[in-house]
């Protein structure tokens, strides 16, 4: 059986481990009147915003070719993104999900549009556009679920 090259072994781990993050979601969604499921699904959510939040951070850091207001609004947007999810599951109950909803809505948009993120490979825009789909459909499931 011959090898599977370096690079579509790569592509496909980082593709499968981005739909397995859904899994929790999904789990939560199923499970929508537990008592654990709606905390659960904002905390898992919001610690997922924060890991693609972090990840602009070494992105925008690691870009040598893009402008310094470039990398600059990169890491402000990032934080200001953390910060309103933080905001939205600490103070907020259902409603929350709504906005964690808008969020990975906006993280996807800021790396189709934003210079520093350009270089990124098309499987991975590919996979990132149907995981935050998926993810920003189950949200909206759950609210309207538990609303």
């Amino acid at each position: 059986m011959p090898a599977i090259p370096r690079q579509i072994f790569d592509e496909r781990l980082i593709t499968g481990l981005g739909y397995a993050g859904l899994l929790p979601m999904l789990l939560c969604v199923m499970f929508i009147n537990a008592p654990w499921s709606l905390p659960v699904l904002e905390g898992y959510s919001l610690a997922i915003i924060a890991f693609l939040a972090g990840a602009w951070w070494a992105t925008a850091l690691m870009h040598r070719d893009c402008t310094a207001a470039d990398v600059r609004a990169v890491l402000i947007l990032s934080n200001a993104t953390v910060i309103a999810a933080v905001a939205a599951v600490a103070l907020m109950d259902s409603g929350s999900l709504l906005v964690l909803a808008v969020l990975f809505a906006c993280l996807l948009k800021g790396e189709n549009q934003m210079a520093v993120f350009r270089q990124q490979p098309d499987y991975y825009r590919g996979m990132r556009t149907g995981v935050s789909a998926v993810a920003i459909a189950l949200h909206l499931v759950a609210f309207t679920l538990v609303a």
